[in-house]
């Protein structure tokens, strides 16, 4: 599992890649929430590389746009492919976090 955080502007974003696994997901929660959560600003989340999305995965984008959220702050993904996609609307996770298509589309739902 890959993770990488760059700055768009003053939005925080991180591209993901590979398994959102138990395994992945115990190995990255931390480091995703810590340069996310403590500079309270809004990040956007890269999907397009995730091939497979469990419910750790789950849990772990869900409690960091609550944390987000708590400091005034949004969190958007974008770019699932079809089964990470199936998994985001079986599991109603886009009526928690918004998930959109594209990057333009994510940076601009959490920049109002």
């Amino acid at each position: 599992m890959g993770m990488q955080f760059s700055a768009v502007g003053n939005i925080t974003k991180v591209e993901l890649d590979g398994r959102l696994d138990s395994v992945n997901v115990d190995r990255m929660e931390t480091l995703f929430a810590a340069n996310l959560v403590p500079a309270g600003k809004s990040a956007i989340v890269d999907l397009s590389q995730v091939v497979f999305l469990a419910s750790l995965g789950i849990r772990m984008l869900i409690s960091t746009a609550r944390a987000l959220s708590r400091s005034g702050a949004k969190l958007a993904l974008f770019g699932a492919i079809a089964p990470v996609m199936d998994v985001i609307e079986t599991t109603a996770l886009n009526e928690i976090v918004p998930v959109v298509r594209t990057e333009s589309e994510a940076i601009a739902l959490v920049s109002t």
